[in-house]
């Protein structure tokens, strides 16, 4: 448990979230690859339902939830799906510079179906 601790505690001190790109993504071990996009994608659906105008926890649960049925979310996908085409864009070394939200939302178009 202190390792991860230390860990977690190392890589605070780093680059900030808005920094992180393919280098910090291909160091990152499969669970943190999952809790990464995890997040990404809750904080994506927060934002969506107080877009729908949910201001307090009850309704942003409920707007979430008619999201999700809806099939309405930004990046409606799971987080398997980006986790995984990630792994594959960050692949290629001259994508590596690419900030993790902006793959995320390339990646989210090119799975809808047009560029972003």
């Amino acid at each position: 448990m202190a390792f991860a601790a230390g860990r977690i505690t190392g890589s605070q001190e780093g680059r900030r979230w808005v920094q992180y790109d393919g280098r910090e993504w291909t160091q990152f071990l499969p669970r943190e690859k999952q809790a990464y996009v995890a997040g990404f994608l809750a904080g994506g659906a927060l934002a969506d339902a107080q877009a729908a105008g949910a201001a307090d926890s009850t309704a942003v649960h409920q707007a979430v939830d008619s999201l999700v049925r809806s099939g309405r979310l930004r990046f409606p996908f799971g987080h398997m799906v980006y986790v995984t085409q990630l792994d594959e864009f960050y692949w290629w070394q001259n994508h590596l510079p690419v900030p993790l939200y902006a793959a995320l939302r390339d990646i989210d178009g090119s799975l809808k179906g047009h560029e972003q």
